[in-house]
């Protein structure tokens, strides 16, 4: 809701699908208000930028007033955010209810972005491998391997979060390499236990937690953060074309080699 104008939505979309002209070695998606969603994607149309949902409900349609119905979000966006921190923890949305969220987007070919994180008070209870596990467990129970190669995962610890209605009490800071990193590598280490270690490695995680031109080329170039969820930088053309182009100079750089089991591996 940070965006309540469709010409203002537009104007920004379209400084952005302009920076994205040169840069194809990397997918950028924006999650405009669903009341923009639409005069957006006219105004992407035939760019590299894609779309995305913030949310939606499971059900197709029926009197669920106020909800989002995934049929109508199929026609506009090519992903959708499922268990964002804000719905999760000011909303109350259950990882069953995300759950269903994420079976329903997969079966109509949606590509879902799993948000994951702990809290402040999680994190200093010495919880956060627990909470990820939880929310993971929860949120893809039943899932199949071919499901998950569809999945992307973004941990987003809610402390890190430029949100008062979140964080009332707390001091808001992006996570340090060192914290994202061993948050990834909870989350990719349950993935191999879970799915093995070959789906697991093709699962996209993805940072997000005031990632910023100041902090993004130094968390992206870590090797278990795959990308970012980007918030408050997101919202101007200027703030968020840095950000991508860390990420395309870093994707152009690793053409010719991959780390590979924690080993550096040149491509023939």
């Amino acid at each position: 809701m940070q965006i309540t104008s469709s010409n203002e939505a537009v104007s920004i979309a379209d400084d952005i699908a302009q920076g994205l002209s040169t840069l194809s070695s990397v997918d950028v998606f924006i999650a405009p208000s669903f009341t923009e969603l639409y005069a957006v994607s006219k105004a992407v149309k035939s760019t590299h930028l894609k779309l995305a949902g913030q949310n939606m409900y499971y059900r197709e349609k029926g009197a669920f007033t106020g909800q989002i119905s995934p049929l109508s979000l199929a026609n506009i966006v090519e992903y959708v955010i499922l268990g964002h921190s804000e719905p999760r923890r000011i909303f109350g949305e259950t990882d069953d209810l995300i759950r269903q969220k994420l079976l329903k987007a997969l079966e109509i070919g949606l590509s879902p972005v799993l948000c994951l994180g702990e809290t402040a008070k999680e994190r200093e209870d010495g919880n956060t491998k627990a909470i990820l596990h939880e929310q993971l467990a929860g949120s893809l129970k039943g899932l199949e391997i071919n499901q998950m190669k569809k999945i992307i995962l973004a941990y987003e610890p809610v402390w890190a979060i430029n949100n008062k209605f979140l964080n009332p009490d707390t001091e808001i800071r992006p996570a340090t390499p060192i914290e994202a990193n061993e948050a990834h590598t909870i989350i990719r280490d349950w993935l191999k236990n879970e799915f093995g270690v070959a789906t697991a490695d093709l699962i996209p995680i993805i940072y997000g937690g005031s990632m910023n031109a100041q902090n993004a080329e130094e968390l992206l170039a870590l090797e278990q953060i795959d990308g970012g969820l980007i918030g408050g930088a997101s919202l101007s053309a200027e703030k968020f074309l840095p950000i991508i182009r860390f990420a395309a100079q870093l994707s152009k750089s690793q053409e010719d080699f991959k780390w590979e089991d924690n080993t550096l591996r040149f491509n023939d």
